[in-house]
């Protein structure tokens, strides 16, 4: 049936495409206009002490559904869109690129709080939490608008939490996954901040260990349920 695949060219060629390519270019003007140092700019949405990356969107016609909320969908579209604006103001995809690596989403945890009504503004916040060795853990909080920088952490005038998304995501080069932090100390050295965000050191923030934990407990769950699926010959 050909509808679903027209479907899917319009909405990565038309749609999803174009809207990277902006977060990315935002990232990057974000990045010059900044006042901070490269360094600080590197630790921006970097471990539990330092700012997160703050994201700011608004629900457009792309992101509204039937119901006039954003649609849950749009909630992982526009975690991702954070993640590439993100990205590009603290010098990581500058980083892939000169290595030739690649920041890979392997699982995705999102609750739905509060419903964000079309045209509403809204802003994620983004922070690595954790790394082990490997995977790298990243929580992204969508909130009301109304942050007055990147480093106020008021959270009265972030506005309360209206959705949650937690990422597992791996790095891999040459189709294979290498340590997070192996790559960090090697695109970002001196930057004493990984030893915070290993997860056997004991510096860590405890909140962001006990997510991720759980997360693999629901992920080996799944992952029990879909070897049951297909050891039952189901193609």
């Amino acid at each position: 049936i050909p509808i679903p695949t027209e479907i899917t060219i319009y909405n990565m060629g038309i749609v999803h495409i174009p809207r990277t390519a902006a977060a990315i270019a935002r990232g990057y003007m974000k990045r010059r206009s900044s006042p901070l140092s490269d360094v600080e700019k590197s630790l921006v949405g970097i471990g539990p002490t330092n700012p997160p990356h703050v994201y700011a969107s608004r629900a457009g016609p792309f992101d509204v559904d039937v119901m006039f909320h954003m649609n849950n969908a749009s909630y992982l579209t526009h975690a991702e869109l954070a993640r590439w604006e993100w990205s590009a103001f603290g010098g990581m995809l500058e980083a892939n690129l000169r290595s030739g690596s690649f920041f890979i989403v392997a699982a995705s945890a999102v609750r739905f709080r509060r419903e964000i009504a079309p045209l509403k503004k809204f802003e994620i916040e983004t922070r690595v939490g954790s790394i082990d060795d490997r995977n790298c853990w990243i929580y992204q909080t969508f909130h009301n608008a109304g942050r007055t920088s990147v480093a106020d952490n008021n959270s009265d005038e972030r506005g309360k939490v209206l959705a949650q998304v937690f990422t597992r995501a791996v790095i891999t080069k040459k189709g294979k996954v290498i340590q997070p932090r192996s790559w960090l100390e090697d695109c970002f050295p001196g930057d004493a901040t990984w030893d915070d965000l290993y997860t056997t050191s004991d510096g860590v923030e405890s909140q962001f260990v006990e997510k991720s934990a759980r997360f693999m407990d629901l992920e080996d769950a799944l992952r029990t349920s879909a070897a049951l699926h297909d050891d039952k010959g189901t193609k």
